[in-house]
């Protein structure tokens, strides 16, 4: 998954170079957009993909000249908010900010009320790792002695995801099989409900993204023990889990997705515009803060990200057991 992510970011830097230009000049002429553009956003507020959204949403809405109105409409690991996408007009005026959940969904729901491969994908945003924050008052120093005491004690801890095959809950069942213990998956309705029960001590953990877990560890409230990539993140150095649990990797991805059947001229557009946007470096500041490594794919490559990464999801859910319901 990083590879192809590597990939992917090399790829998109191709294109900033030598052909965005030519499709932005060209869609210029387009008459869009000439009213505000809605963002759905299918999670709860307070997540990363709040987050990100706000790193772009307001110079993309000052490039095209249109407000963009975001609504979070949460529920079924996303399933309710790209549902109406689905449902929505193909004039770019509704898009969706979804997560790598939208891979999963195909593979955890016997049928879902879209088709995903039918969908227009404008662009990959973003990919980051999950940290795994723990209430403050659990006695671990460190992953390591979190998983041995898991292991002497399987199904005693509890960490909160945002629903059957979110992101969250593919990293915890990757940890539990690949370090061979049994932490309890409590679903919640969002990150923010899953972040804020175990700041309150209700449940000991949760995967989630670098800067939706901050604010927690910088009040006291929660630890940074680990994360889901491959090297230390952040200023903190916050340890990989792959430093103790080798092999282990699980790296979440934001993109901007439009109804089957949008025209060309105005993905190409919107791709064009939000290629100068990550190109900027304040926003290439604000995500690297949050240790998110911005994307601003092609349109065309981010259709082939997202069947290569539907296979992936169909390994790791199958891998770690959960059927289709």
């Amino acid at each position: 998954m990083g590879k192809m992510i590597r990939t992917l970011a090399l790829s998109a830097a191709i294109a900033a170079v030598s052909g965005v230009s030519v499709r932005c000049a060209a869609a210029e002429d387009a008459p869009y957009p000439t009213k505000p553009i809605k963002f759905i956003i299918p999670y709860a507020p307070g997540g990363g993909t709040d987050a990100v959204a706000a790193a772009f949403s307001d110079k993309l809405a000052q490039k095209l000249g249109q407000p963009i109105i975001k609504e979070n409409h949460a529920g079924s690991n996303s399933v309710i908010g790209t549902a109406l996408l689905a449902e929505s007009k193909p004039d770019g005026y509704t898009l969706l900010v979804v997560t790598g959940a939208i891979a999963n969904n195909p593979f955890l729901y016997s049928k879902l009320p879209y088709q995903t491969e039918a969908f227009v994908p404008v662009s990959i945003l973003t990919s980051y790792p999950f940290v795994l924050g723990v209430r403050s008052k659990l006695p671990f120093k460190n992953i390591q002695e979190l998983i041995d005491y898991a292991k002497a004690n399987p199904g005693k801890l509890t960490a909160g995801t945002s629903g059957r095959g979110a992101g969250a809950q593919l990293a915890l069942g990757l940890l539990n099989k690949s370090a061979g213990i049994k932490i309890r998956d409590i679903p919640f309705k969002g990150a923010g409900e899953s972040l804020s029960n175990v700041a309150g001590g209700f449940i000991d953990m949760v995967f989630s993204g670098y800067e939706t877990v901050r604010p927690f560890v910088q009040s006291g409230k929660m630890k940074a023990f680990a994360h889901t990539g491959t090297e230390p993140l952040g200023r903190e150095q916050i340890p990989a889990i792959a430093q103790t649990v080798p092999g282990f990797e699980y790296q979440n991805w934001l993109a901007l997705i439009a109804p089957a059947g949008t025209p060309v001229a105005i993905t190409e557009k919107l791709n064009g515009a939000l290629t100068e946007i990550f190109a900027q470096q304040d926003v290439k500041d604000k995500l690297a803060a949050q240790n998110i490594t911005p994307i601003a794919s092609t349109s065309a490559a981010a259709k082939d990200y997202l069947l290569k990464e539907m296979a992936t999801s169909k390994s790791i859910i199958e891998s770690i057991g959960l059927k289709p319901e």
